[in-house]
């Protein structure tokens, strides 16, 4: 009886460890299908951005999608993410760190952002959000646009181009922060 538990345990081990992880996905590395497929059941209407984003492009307020998953796009796109938390600095005399998770829906790439002495650092390629944190869910042209001054966060809000997951007091609180808005 014994041996046939540690059988199942090192099937079950093999087969947890085989397995693709969706959380682990990211476009740069593997195809991200199933995980895009499935985020609407974590994050209810979060492929909405995806519209957004589209919508915007067709408007012109956001530039045509240059789609290379290559090693080049990938640290443009961690460049990006880095600016952004430069840009995304507590302000003054806030005393309670906002930490918050931040994914990127083209490539479904996870980042977190720790806040340290009024800075926001970017740890990208994390494999999921903190239960419980704060999660952001945008694209990768609005970071780089947000990043490089030409959208606001509260703009990108407004537009649907982000949209916000977590406890309503993080929400409000982000919203606070960089929108102007509660």
């Amino acid at each position: 009886m014994r041996k046939h538990r540690i059988a199942a345990a090192a099937l079950l081990g093999y087969i947890v460890a085989c397995s693709p992880s969706i959380s682990m996905a990211c476009g740069y590395h593997d195809d991200v299908t199933l995980a895009r497929g499935m985020l609407n059941w974590t994050y209810p209407d979060a492929l909405h951005v995806v519209g957004a984003m589209a919508q915007a492009v067709s408007e012109k307020r956001l530039p045509p999608p240059a789609r290379t998953l290559d090693l080049w796009a990938y640290h443009r796109t961690v460049r990006s993410l880095e600016q952004l938390g430069e840009q995304l600095r507590i302000p003054a005399g806030e005393n309670v760190p906002l930490a918050f998770s931040l994914l990127l829906i083209e490539p479904m790439l996870w980042t977190r952002f720790n806040a340290e002495g009024g800075d926001l650092h970017a740890q990208v390629h994390v494999s999921a959000p903190p239960v419980g944190e704060l999660v952001l869910i945008t694209g990768e042209d609005v970071v780089r646009e947000i990043a490089n001054h030409r959208l606001s966060v509260s703009d990108a809000y407004r537009q649907g181009l982000i949209r916000l997951y977590g406890p309503e007091t993080e929400i409000a609180r982000f919203l606070q922060l960089y929108c102007g808005c509660a």
